[in-house]
C-alpha cells in the first residue's frame, strides 16, 4: 500500500482512501497502479463492463482492482488532480484522517458513461456525473493542469477551445 494512504469506510460510498498524514496543495499523494488494457467501447453494455477503470488515454485504462486504489470514490468537490495519466496530486491540502477524491469525469471520455452521484451536496455537486465533455467549463478551468492531456484535448475538441480554455 502506498505510504500516504489507507482504506476505510466511506460517508460517500463503501471504502475510500484516506490520508495517513496532512498533505499539501501539489503534493503527489500517490501513482496508480493495476494492468493496463487497450478497450474499445462498442455501446452501453460495454461502456459499463469494467467500472473501476480509470482511462488515462485513448481507449486505455488501468484496472486498479486488487490494490487499496480501487476504493478512490468520486467528489464534485475532489482534493486530487491527477498529473501526467497516473500521478494523483494534491488540488489543495488535506488533513489526515480526510478522505482523498478525485472527480472521475477527468478519467473518462465515453458519451454514454454515466453514475449518479452518491455523495452529499458539495460546492458543485452534479447529481449525474458524466464523461469529461460534459464538465462545466468553470469546473474544468479549475482542475486545470491536473486532467490527463489526452482527456484535455478530448475536452478542447467538444467544445472548440484552445489549448488554453479559451473559444477558438
Amino acid at each position: 500500500m502506498p505510504k500516504k494512504i489507507y482504506v476505510a469506510k466511506s460517508g460517500i460510498h463503501g471504502n475510500g482512501v484516506f490520508a495517513k498524514q496532512d498533505l499539501k496543495k501539489g503534493e503527489i499523494a500517490f501513482i496508480m497502479k493495476g494492468k493496463r488494457y487497450h478497450k474499445v467501447n462498442h455501446g452501453k453494455k460495454d461502456t459499463f463492463s469494467h467500472p473501476d477503470w480509470v482511462g488515462i488515454e485513448k481507449d486505455t485504462w488501468i484496472d486498479p482492482g486488487g490494490t487499496p486504489l480501487q476504493n478512490i470514490n468520486h467528489s464534485c468537490n475532489p482534493n486530487m488532480g491527477i498529473k501526467g495519466k497516473v500521478t494523483y496530486v494534491m488540488l489543495r491540502n488535506a488533513k489526515k484522517g480526510e478522505e482523498l477524491t478525485f472527480d472521475y469525469s477527468t478519467t473518462e471520455e465515453d458519451m454514454l458513461w454515466e453514475m449518479k452521484n452518491g455523495e452529499k451536496k458539495v460546492p458543485g455537486f452534479r447529481p449525474v456525473i458524466k464523461s469529461i465533455q460534459h464538465l462545466p467549463l468553470v469546473t474544468y478551468k479549475k482542475y486545470l493542469p491536473y486532467i490527463p492531456k489526452y482527456l484535455q484535448k478530448v475536452y478542447n475538441k467538444y467544445h472548440h477551445l484552445n489549448s488554453h480554455g479559451q473559444k477558438n
